[in-house]
């Protein structure tokens, strides 16, 4: 890219950042109106626990970056540090977004630093699938309350999920044997138009499968931590409001809802219940003060950003023990 080509890309970055913080900033104040609005009584307690969640739910967001760091930087080439700062950066908006749009965006960030647009599909299908289990875990205790309404849309989620994962693994092999069959036994053009499509599907899902390989501990460890986190910032929330209702199953079923009604809260002024309406303008304060920070050290990786060597596809068709075509 040229000096002028750069200049441009800075100058609408930079536009783009500064309407997002003033999209952020009416948020907040109609945030912080709600909250003076619906008559909450800030005991010393509660504001302990305010306090204590929005940290518990920022840690839970460094994780979440982490995590997609650990995913990102074979399959794309670039840094830890970088990536970091793209998932921060993106992270308000999960909370404002509908039906997880913000992923969008996500995925427009990873594609301008990897220059492409398949392999950052990838690294968020992957970073996606890791929660299967988890949500299938929820999605039990549930169920084993009768909360079938709020298990039933969790389950299906989580098993297509966890069926994800089993996909990158399972699905290469059948594919190699697809490769195989079509070229023993078919030589019309249309034939190596389908080995190629199939080669390079293959391919994808084989570096999919050897960057969960990579480092399967720590994804199982960071999945369960980022988890874990914003489950205690929500029974925090909910032992400071009601100590009484607070249960495993409570904390679940608040967590979710949470997740569900975040940006109708946001956005439409919904308010479903003092719990999910509190926890939900706590965490998005925390997740902004965060945000703060992090446009310009971005926007500095951003501009200087080289290109690293990335995991290679393998989707040769093995035709004997020591043979690739």
């Amino acid at each position: 890219m040229n000096l002028r080509g750069q200049s441009f890309a800075r100058g609408r970055r930079w536009l783009v950042t500064a309407l997002s913080a003033v999209v952020l900033a009416a948020l907040l104040v109609h945030a912080n109106r709600t909250l003076a609005a619906g008559g909450w009584e800030m005991t010393g307690r509660l504001l302990f626990a305010c306090i204590g969640a929005a940290v518990l739910y920022i840690i839970a967001h460094l994780m979440r970056a982490f995590r997609l760091a650990v995913i990102a930087m074979p399959l794309l080439g670039a840094s830890f540090r970088t990536v970091v700062l793209l998932h921060l950066f993106v992270a308000p908006w999960s909370l404002i977004l509908p039906l997880k749009t913000d992923e969008l965006i996500r995925l427009g960030e990873l594609a301008r630093t990897a220059k492409s647009w398949s392999r950052p599909i990838i690294v968020l299908l992957i970073d996606r699938s890791m929660d299967g289990v988890v949500l299938i875990g929820m999605a039990l205790l549930l169920l084993a309350d009768g909360g079938w309404n709020v298990a039933a849309p969790v389950a299906v989620l989580g098993t297509c999920l966890s069926l994800l994962v089993l996909a990158f693994f399972l699905l290469p092999v059948l594919l190699e044997q697809v490769q195989r069959h079509i070229f023993v036994n078919h030589y019309q053009d249309r034939a190596l138009h389908v080995l190629a499509l199939v080669s390079k599907a293959r391919g994808m899902l084989d570096i999919s499968r050897r960057t969960i390989s990579a480092a399967p501990a720590f994804l199982i460890l960071a999945t369960l931590g980022i988890w874990s986190m914003e489950l205690i910032g929500v029974a925090a929330i909910l032992m400071a409001i009601d100590p009484g209702t607070l249960s495993l199953h409570g904390v679940v079923e608040v967590a979710l809802a949470r997740a569900d009604a975040s940006w109708r809260i946001m956005l439409l002024g919904e308010q479903p219940s003092p719990a999910i309406t509190l926890a939900t303008f706590v965490f998005f304060d925390a997740l902004l003060l965060v945000w703060l920070w992090v446009p310009l050290p971005y926007g500095k990786r951003q501009a200087g950003e080289p290109q690293r060597v990335r995991l290679p596809a393998a989707a040769g068709i093995v035709l004997s023990g020591s043979g690739k075509v």
